[in-house]
């Protein structure tokens, strides 16, 4: 290409060649030239608002490009899509795409240019028209053009410099030159309008507006709304044989405008989706249809005239929701604890009418026992109260009075005129305010931890501050009041079951208790087993029944073996033997497992009897041996008589001992039983002492405390083997 001089810092030079030159306006000499060897280079044209592109016309002062890609935007340059790809050879310019006409209005091509005249030098032309490369597919034209015509702006990218064929000489400058750049098209309405109205703000050397003329109910610079009060249905572009006019939504002539609602729409199965907005004449809701709060339904007068709701008389306060009257009937709707045709007073038995209490009114707290009744004064709820009573809910006992909760009502305070200092006390405790040197209720008594008579004078009470009770002793005897776990005259030790750790006597562990119960219940076992043993009257017996018992065993030995005894008399003296070992070895066999206590009192004065018997029988004895010595008469008769005599006496004497073998046998039972007793309890005792062990260690110093139950236990087990 020849050399074409480009000078632009003058840009009214005939040299500057700027991009305002591509306008037809510039003038037949006049075109835009980009700097040398420079590739690729945009040219884009902002539009501002949304236009209807029909065609462009490019016309190149020269060689045209040999590729280049005209793009669109919608949102005034945000975002860019190619609308074609225009090539000499697209598979080399354009790699990948498509060199076949779309099959759908989302898809893009690229357009084999044709071959460009014989003169390179001569002025070449490209078009560009967005409905012709889909003028195959079979839609509706209107929307073609509502997809693929529509732009806010047109941007064309030169990618290649077009070929020039060299020269003899010195090579030629390349660079693209564009005479004119002419857009065609119109405002895009969606087909809601018939023809652009003009517009004094629109770009120079436009001449074509934006702004449609709208129709069917549509507004917007391109018809892109249904009008304010016409949303009844959703704005939809017109078509071929349906308009699609927005719907006026129907709001009884009480608003100037409305919104489209999709859930309001789908419920309505697609039939209305308005929504009334900022209803006028005191009306409200979707459609205007209803008596705002505070007003009611004007019956002389219709819904859809201005002055279908007039105002409401109910009070504010006492109707619920803010609503103050039904919107249909006009009655007031009141509050759950209001009452009046207006909603303007509490009903009985409530009081205190607020706007911000959601019930209207409070319910009355009239005391049961203080009050005459339950019903309140409606404004300031203060209730009837019984004499000697005061306060809003009659709770309080009247100046001098106490104890309120009393069936019998107030009682009087009843405070010593001089020993206090006036005639008011405490409502729960009744107190009154004492003097000093003076205390109780009524101020008559000594103060606290003192007793006495306070006009005497009192005394300190001699008690460990931290046993006993507040207040002290007893104000009039001085006797000391312990406080819980505390004992002793002076409340300064702990009582059983409280740990020895004055003045805190916490109560003591589980185990000490365990062991307690085990202990009273071996008491309790012994007492019975001691009221099972015979009591002995006379206390204990005699030691030497053995001994004497075998004195009398001899006695009739000797008897037997001295004198010649016919067969009866020695039958007797034989037996009464018998009985006397058979007696010596029980008591044998009853010493050794018998206490000195367990044998029978009367067990010695049998044998003392016998004892007796037998002296006089020796008597006889000796006195029948020296008559017998001195005498050859063998007449024995007598003397054997009087042996009979005490062999019979030492016979019952010997029945008597076998008597009293049932007590020993019983002692001997009781004992056994005893043992048992012990071989039982024992073992438990011993493992929960074992138990009782671990857990001192690890627990408070219970050393004392158990060493007085291991004693009291030892004691116990003494008691129940050696008592009866």
């Amino acid at each position: 290409m020849k050399c074409c001089p480009c000078d632009s810092r003058n840009p009214s030079s005939q040299l500057a060649h700027t991009i305002q030159d591509v306008l037809s306006t510039a003038g037949p000499n006049r075109w835009w030239q980009a700097r040398k060897d420079v590739s690729p280079v945009t040219v884009q044209l902002d539009l501002q608002n949304l236009f209807q592109l029909d065609n462009l016309v490019l016309t190149f002062k020269g060689p045209r490009p040999s590729a280049l890609v005209v793009e669109r935007t919608l949102d005034n340059g945000n975002t860019w899509q190619p609308a074609l790809y225009m090539a000499s050879d697209c598979r080399s310019a354009f790699p990948g795409i498509a060199m076949i006409t779309p099959r759908s209005l989302d898809q893009t091509y690229c357009y084999t240019l044709p071959p460009a005249t014989t003169n390179p030098y001569q002025d070449q032309t490209i078009q560009f028209s967005p409905l012709r490369q889909f003028s195959t597919i079979s839609i509706p034209d209107g929307q073609k053009i509502q997809e693929v015509s529509g732009l806010s702006g047109l941007r064309v990218r030169l990618t290649n410099l077009g070929a020039v064929p060299r020269l003899p000489g010195r090579a030629p400058s390349l660079f693209y030159a564009l005479r004119e750049m002419r857009v065609m098209g119109t405002c895009l309405c969606h087909g809601h309008a018939n023809r652009c109205l003009p517009d004094t703000n629109q770009l120079p050397n436009t001449q074509v507006s934006a702004q449609c003329e709208c129709q069917h109910n549509t507004a917007g610079i391109n018809c892109e709304r249904c009008a304010d009060l016409y949303n009844d249905l959703p704005w939809r572009p017109a078509e071929e044989g349906d308009t699609h006019t927005c719907k006026r939504c129907e709001c009884n002539n009480h608003s100037q405008r409305c919104r489209f609602d999709p859930d309001v729409y789908e419920s309505s199965g697609r039939r209305s989706g308005g929504m009334c907005e900022s209803c006028l004449h005191h009306t409200t809701g979707p459609k205007c249809d209803r008596c705002a709060p505070g007003y009611q339904p004007n019956h002389r007068s219709s819904m859809d005239r201005p002055d279908a709701c007039i105002r409401c008389h109910c009070s504010a306060e006492g109707v619920e929701n803010g609503d103050q009257c039904d919107d249909v009937t006009g009655s007031c709707r009141c509050k759950a604890n209001v009452d009046g045709s207006q909603c303007d007073r509490c009903k009985m038995g409530y009081y205190g009418l607020t706007a911000s209490n959601p019930l209207g009114c409070n319910k009355c707290l009239c005391s049961n026992e203080g009050s005459l009744s339950s019903v309140c004064d409606p404004v300031s709820g203060q209730c009837p109260c019984q004499p000697h009573l005061q306060g809003l809910t009659c709770e309080l006992c009247s100046h001098g009075y106490w104890n309120p909760s009393s069936p019998r009502g107030c009682e009087p305070c009843r405070c010593d005129p001089t020993n206090s200092h006036g005639d008011t006390c405490d409502q729960s405790t009744g107190q009154c305010q004492c003097r000093s040197g003076f205390g109780g209720r009524t101020c008559t008594e000594c103060p606290d931890n003192t007793y006495g008579d306070p006009l005497i004078g009192c005394r300190s009470c001699q008690c460990a501050a931290g046993g006993t009770k507040p207040g002290g002793c007893d104000k009039r005897t001085g006797a000391c009041r312990c406080r819980l776990g505390v004992t002793g005259a002076r409340c300064d030790a702990c009582t059983r079951g409280h740990c020895d750790s004055f003045p805190d006597c916490e109560v003591c562990p589980s185990c000490f208790f365990s062991l307690d119960s085990n202990i009273q219940n071996l008491t309790l076992g012994l007492e019975r087993l001691s009221s099972r043993i015979p009591s002995l009257p006379g206390g204990s017996l005699p030691t030497s029944l053995g001994p004497r018992i075998r004195t009398l065993e001899a006695t009739l030995t000797q008897i037997r073996d001295s004198l010649p005894l016919p067969p009866p008399s020695a039958r007797q003296v034989s037996d009464a033997l018998s009985q006397l070992r058979r007696l010596r070895v029980q008591l044998d066999q009853v010493d050794g497992d018998l206490s000195p206590q367990g044998r029978a009192p009367e067990l010695g004065t049998q044998l003392d009897e016998l004892q007796a018997l037998l002296d006089g029988l020796g008597l006889v004895y000796n006195t029948k041996r020296d008559a017998l010595r001195n005498s050859v008469n063998s007449n024995n008769a007598g003397a054997f008589s009087s042996i009979k005599d005490a062999y019979d006496e030492s016979t019952d004497s010997a029945k008597s001992v076998d008597a009293s073998g049932k007590t020993v046998d019983q002692s001997k039972a009781v004992r056994k039983d005893a043992i048992d007793l012990q071989n039982q309890v024992q073992p438990a005792n011993t493992r929960d002492l074992e138990k009782l062990n671990h857990q001192l260690n690890t627990k408070p110093d219970l050393t004392p405390t158990a060493k007085q139950v291991t004693l009291a236990l030892v004691l116990a087990l003494t008691l129940a083997l050696t008592q009866p």
